[in-house]
């Protein structure tokens, strides 16, 4: 089965890596994390034992899955207190998150390119006893060869949307060994649950979790911390702030024209522009300036309080979120399915979000239910800043509502924690039993 998947990652190199060498060109993309995921910058000498505790391998392909495996390590930390941590990503922005905000991770690296001999090479160095995957990044040879060297397979935080279940479904016959090798799969809902329990084969090995981004380790910029940001970027603390986050090709251009309406209401009103990707961070300077704005970057401030600040730096807007009257979050008005809310939503201000939340279905639903998010389309834009701005009572009423959306569902990295602790017991005495 290994050499088969081999085979089809070779059958399908001619049409991928064209798309990839383009990029590395062009757009600068994966020229670290390449060389990170062919196990270039890994020390050929296997890493030394740890005091005969688990060596638990956690791995968050990108930036999202970061934020829930930075709930999830001190948890994991606390139940197997001898345990050493690595952790993987395999985006070079997730890395970046991953280095900031995964501090109680001993490793930090690239995930391997899943090819069997990659994968040998990475093992053989880490020799990780357990292996859990955030969400579903399912990659077959990593599995395959894992389950074989005698590691235990969980997936946490686990999601599978109705397209990804169709697509994992035409495709049983290749996951179906890699599947077998999981021990258990801790799902955000129960229609995650569902899809995974029929993908998988079996219930027994299934839990409904929740999300652990509810239990993100992050707190509420402080007024101080406030303060000294907008003193960086010559922004009045009493002026009103947009902070726009993680947006996509076309979402720039909606949310300028929107702020170019607003501003002629609000003339000391400021737009913070995150971008989701740095090498877009030019282009949406373009954009901005083309507009007839004043743009300043967050990496260079150049101290004439502009319109709009571009965050050009990584790892920095959980806590950028902080300085806004209220937020927008990205990947929402284009169909990309949405980003996380919750980065947004316990600094206390009302968070808005376009109908592409395809990504994010459990958070959604809770913010739209709670009241604590907006969800509207590009065209209300305006007229729902435009209310939010006026009305401060409902301004901080709605941050209220957001801040309790998130406390009400904490709980679900500690139950991740708990359950794979449990089942290794259980393991761990029926094998004793059997010998």
């Amino acid at each position: 089965m290994i050499q088969f998947v081999n085979i089809l990652y070779l059958l399908a190199s001619p049409f991928v890596l064209p798309s990839v060498a383009y990029k590395i060109m062009m757009k600068k993309k994966y020229r670290n994390s390449l060389k990170g995921m062919l196990g270039k910058r890994l020390d050929l000498t296997p890493s030394p034992r740890h005091n005969g505790g688990e060596r638990i391998w956690v791995h968050a392909v990108s930036v999202g899955e970061v934020v829930a495996a930075a709930a999830l390590i001190p948890e994991l930390k606390r139940t197997f207190p001898d345990a050493r941590v690595i952790a993987s990503t395999i985006t070079e922005t997730g890395q970046q998150k991953a280095q900031k905000s995964l501090t109680m991770a001993d490793t930090i690296t690239y995930y391997p390119l899943d090819a069997s001999w990659i994968v040998r090479k990475f093992l053989d160095h880490f020799r990780p006893t357990l292996f859990i995957m955030m969400e579903t990044e399912i990659w077959p040879n990593f599995l395959m060869l894992a389950r074989d060297r005698g590691v235990r397979i969980f997936l946490a935080n686990g999601k599978l949307s109705p397209r990804s279940f169709r697509l994992y479904k035409r495709f049983k016959f290749l996951f179906k060994r890699p599947l077998d090798g999981v021990q258990a799969f801790l799902m955000q809902t129960s229609a995650d649950a569902e899809r995974m329990a029929t993908l998988c084969g079996s219930r027994d090995r299934v839990f409904v979790t929740g999300n652990c981004k509810f239990d993100s380790p992050s707190a509420p910029l402080s007024p101080e911390a406030r303060q000294t940001i907008l003193h960086q970027w010559t922004i009045a603390p009493t002026d009103a702030i947009i902070v726009a986050g993680s947006t996509h090709p076309g979402e720039e251009e909606i949310i300028l024209s929107a702020f170019c309406t607003l501003k002629s209401r609000f003339p000391s009103l400021h737009l913070v522009l995150a971008p989701r990707h740095p090498e877009r961070f030019d282009e949406a300077y373009r954009l901005a300036t083309a507009k007839g704005l004043s743009v300043s970057r967050a990496s260079k401030p150049s101290g004439t309080n502009p319109d709009v600040l571009l965050l050009d730096v990584m790892g920095e807007l959980a806590n950028v979120y902080g300085v806004g009257s209220l937020a927008i979050v990205g990947g929402s008005f284009v169909p990309i399915g949405g980003h996380n809310l919750l980065e947004a939503a316990i600094h206390r201000i009302p968070v808005l979000y376009g109908p592409h939340m395809h990504n994010q279905p459990e958070i959604t639903e809770i913010m739209n239910q709670t009241g604590g998010g907006l969800q509207i389309t590009a065209n209300a834009l305006v007229p729902t800043i435009t209310d939010l701005l006026e009305n401060e009572p409902r301004r901080h009423e709605i941050g209220q509502q957001a801040v309790q959306a998130v406390e009400r569902n904490k709980g679900s990295a500690r139950r991740s924690a708990e359950i794979i602790k449990n089942i290794l017991d259980h393991t761990s005495t029926m094998t004793g039993a059997a010998c």
